[in-house]
């Protein structure tokens, strides 16, 4: 996690701001949830950035020196906190600090005080109750839809620090399109890791014949762009999240994920194969295939067949 909190200075997909002033770190971050901050000694060197989805934002912070953010209830909203480092936290008057080193919970009811580590920083993503009610629907199905959660996991940990890395990633020369579609699919996936986070009882496991297994590798390979997530795969197949992962790992022993990342590689490799390497890019084909990072792209493609895809589209020239 250092290198995601260390030499900051550009992301396509978020709006840095860098600021000595304790004011301005926390009106940044206050874009997700009210707040304050004290500084508790020298001039701050602080960096807040944020990466703004449809119904939610996704912030890093790191102030730079040391402070006490204080956070008041979060009432109607959901507000979790993923420390890069350790952070000390103090919920309600009568409970005892303790140190944090992932994701959790702002209290509903009462203030949260907090010392984030000043260099590490951390993540902050917030949600609606209402928004995340109806996203817990298609996680957990129509059981568990009324249930507010309240215990969140390393999941949710992972799901951050893996957005955000992945948001940092996005270079300047991808199109516009393919940035809105993945900050998309970007948010889906934090909305289920906070659901699914928070519930750790798993939901039973529906019950698929290998041929509706089948519908669904069918409908990827017409539908595999970057905007298809796990959670898109079980709307399509009538299923909770937990039941397409269960489904998909019974008969076919990968993860839906898993599947998604086979068919978009075995796609790109269709393009690539018939493509004129004089009116296309490697770039483009990872795009049109459901990759928004050609570097990652590359690597996951030379590791399944073995070349690298610039190498594949060169041999489409020789072989027309």
């Amino acid at each position: 996690m250092g290198g995601m909190s260390g030499g900051l200075s550009t992301h396509r997909a978020a709006n840095l701001v860098h600021s000595s002033s304790a004011k301005v770190l926390r009106d940044e971050v206050a874009s997700v949830t009210p707040h304050e901050v004290t500084a508790m000694g020298a001039p701050l060197n602080g960096t807040v950035g944020v990466v703004p989805l449809s119904t939610t934002r996704l912030v890093f912070v790191r102030y730079g020196g040391d402070v006490i953010v204080e956070a008041p209830p979060t009432g109607s909203r959901v507000v979790a906190t993923v420390p890069l480092g350790p952070m000390r936290v103090t919920m309600g008057a009568k409970h005892a600090d303790v140190v944090h080193d992932s994701g959790f919970l702002l209290s509903k009811d009462g203030r949260t005080l907090m010392q984030p580590d000043p260099w590490a920083g951390a993540l902050v993503v917030a949600a609606d109750r209402e928004k995340l009610a109806d996203h817990q629907r298609i996680v957990l199905g129509g059981e568990t839809a009324g249930r507010i959660p309240g215990d969140p996991t390393g999941l949710l940990t992972h799901a951050c620090t893996r957005a955000w890395s992945a948001t940092a990633s996005i270079t300047d020369d991808t199109p516009d399109e393919v940035v809105t579609a993945f900050k998309s699919a970007i948010e889906d996936h934090l909305l289920t890791a906070l659901v699914l986070a928070w519930h750790s009882d798993a939901a039973e496991a529906a019950t698929m014949t290998p041929g509706r297994v089948e519908d669904l590798r069918q409908w990827l390979e017409l539908n595999h762009g970057i905007e298809i997530t796990t959670s898109a795969m079980a709307r399509q197949m009538g299923l909770s999240v937990r039941q397409l992962q269960s489904v998909t790992h019974a008969h076919l022993g990968v993860t839906p994920t898993q599947l998604l990342r086979e068919i978009r590689l075995q796609s790109a490799r269709r393009r690539l194969r018939v493509a004129d390497p004089h009116g296309s890019t490697v770039a483009s084909i990872a795009h049109e295939s459901g990759f928004a990072h050609v570097g990652r792209f590359s690597t996951a493609y030379a590791q399944r067949f073995g070349e690298y895809p610039a190498v594949t589209l060169r041999g489409a020239a020789v072989a027309g």
